[in-house]
């Protein structure tokens, strides 16, 4: 049973925080300068006609103001989730959760990648606006929400599927006290539903199956489908059940696979191969080491525009601006046709690939892949992040291969250096927090084609105007 759900990059969008404390003790800035709450959701059927509805929620303590005492690091942050009932106007659920982090030491912030929330809520039939607030206590300027429509529909007589729930890890477990028990399971969700070597290699997946017929022999696949419909990994399980109801966990390795957005399919078949019913949904994979291959051809380029809208191919083209020539905007510009937008897309990015932009290799897939990262990290109130300095830079050259942060003070602005030591035999990138506002201003770069101003350490004095 396929069910509509948000894509995964509307599970991340940024919002501002309400609340502030005061503690007398030294605190720690983030290692990065954006405040990020990741969110997802999973449904499963409780009975005919009501559904549970998991929401997930993900925290990063590198992100978040934290204060220091005599037993480590703490930060707090205050979540929100608001259920609305579209139809009648009224909400069903109002819940406000307090989020503690407690670090001992910096290594342990450098160890703890995340902080998962898990939140189950019961709702019948209908359709329901969920708005998730989440709130960084020790820093009012830190915030980040999420809202997206949740359809809750009844359950079919025939055999049905559940949503695929992304986790980071599943165990057995017996700790019914746990938030992340689960029908004998301990289940954590993954809510950025990111994966790959530098991340998760291995994708854990829950799922439940309805209406089965007991003493029947099922296959179960689980798999990795690309945007043109090729299969990169799948896994095939025989199950034969007892009970009309059951539980599934399968785990894939997806190390192997070139970074990029791909589906991730469950089918349910008979032995003979016969498809009874099916989930589906997206899935990000980021593995840096491995290459996308060059041998493309257009025609089979033309499949990744499959079902795109015209707005879609000129969204495309804009964030391609950081790659185009300004041959490549008048020529965009006049093509009206989706046909036309798309010839040019398969020709555009080929000629990209094949090209070598600052030594990095940029193909379609890594560049769009580096859009999304930048639009995560580097948002600001009024810009997209891949339109910053430090998403352009990102864009183009990829991850830095050392960053060197340098904190808020009372006579200096913040500020960070970014080094490319594989890059021109070595390079380095100035950004300064000029206005305060935490967009990072590129200043100065070692960088061939970029700004240079070796006396950009004047730009560091609180005094000088913010319009230099």
């Amino acid at each position: 049973m396929h069910m509509k759900r948000i894509q995964w990059y509307s599970c991340i969008i940024f919002l501002f925080c309400l609340l502030s404390l005061q503690m007398q003790s030294q605190t720690k800035s983030p290692e990065q300068n954006r405040f990020v709450l990741n969110t997802d959701y999973s449904r499963f059927w409780q009975n005919d006609s009501t559904m549970y509805v998991e929401i997930s929620t993900a925290v990063y303590p590198s992100l978040t103001v934290l204060k220091q005492d005599s037993l480590g690091y703490h930060g707090k942050i205050d979540l929100l989730i608001s259920i609305q009932d579209t139809s009648s106007g009224i909400f069903v659920h109002t819940d406000r959760f307090n989020i503690p982090i407690n670090l001992v030491d910096s290594t342990s912030l450098a160890r703890t990648k995340s902080l998962v929330n898990n939140t189950t809520y019961t709702l019948r039939c209908g359709s329901y606006r969920v708005s998730i607030l989440g709130v960084d206590v020790f820093d009012r300027s830190r915030r980040d929400s999420s809202l997206f429509i949740v359809n809750i529909m009844k359950r079919p007589n025939t055999i049905a599927l559940s949503d695929i729930e992304l986790c980071s890890n599943i165990t057995e477990s017996s700790d019914q006290k746990d938030i992340f028990y689960k029908n004998t399971y301990r289940v954590i969700p993954n809510p950025n539903c990111v994966y790959g070597s530098t991340t998760f290699p291995l994708v854990f997946t829950y799922m439940e199956f309805y209406n089965l017929k007991t003493g029947m022999t099922y296959a179960i696949k689980a798999q990795i489908v690309d945007s043109k419909g090729i299969v990169q990994k799948q896994r095939t399980h025989l199950r034969r059940f007892s009970m009309p109801n059951i539980v599934d966990v399968t785990t894939l390795n997806v190390t192997s696979i070139s970074s990029g957005k791909y589906k991730y399919e469950v089918i349910l078949s008979d032995t003979l191969g016969n498809e009874i019913a099916k989930s589906q949904r997206p899935i990000f994979l980021y593995n840096p080491n491995v290459q996308s291959s060059q041998a493309t051809t257009l025609s089979e380029r033309s499949a990744e525009y499959a079902g795109f809208s015209l707005d879609e191919l000129a969204e495309e083209f804009r964030r391609a601006k950081y790659v185009t020539q300004s041959e490549d905007t008048k020529t965009f510009d006049k093509l009206t046709t989706l046909e036309a937008r798309q010839e040019f897309l398969q020709t555009f990015w080929a000629r990209v690939e094949k090209e070598e932009l600052g030594g990095s290799n940029l193909t379609r897939s890594i560049y769009l892949q580096r859009v999304l990262t930048a639009n995560q990290r580097y948002r600001t109130y009024a810009k997209e992040g891949w339109r910053t300095d430090q998403g352009r830079v990102l864009i183009l050259y990829g991850e830095p291969d050392e960053i060197e942060r340098f904190s808020n003070s009372s006579d200096s602005k913040p500020y960070e250096i970014w080094n490319y030591h594989q890059l021109e035999g070595g390079v380095e990138f100035v950004f300064i927090d000029i206005t305060g506002f935490n967009e990072y201003i590129l200043v100065h770069s070692t960088k061939r084609g970029e700004v240079q101003d070796n006396s950009w350490q004047q730009l560091l004095n609180r005094t000088t105007n913010n319009n230099q």
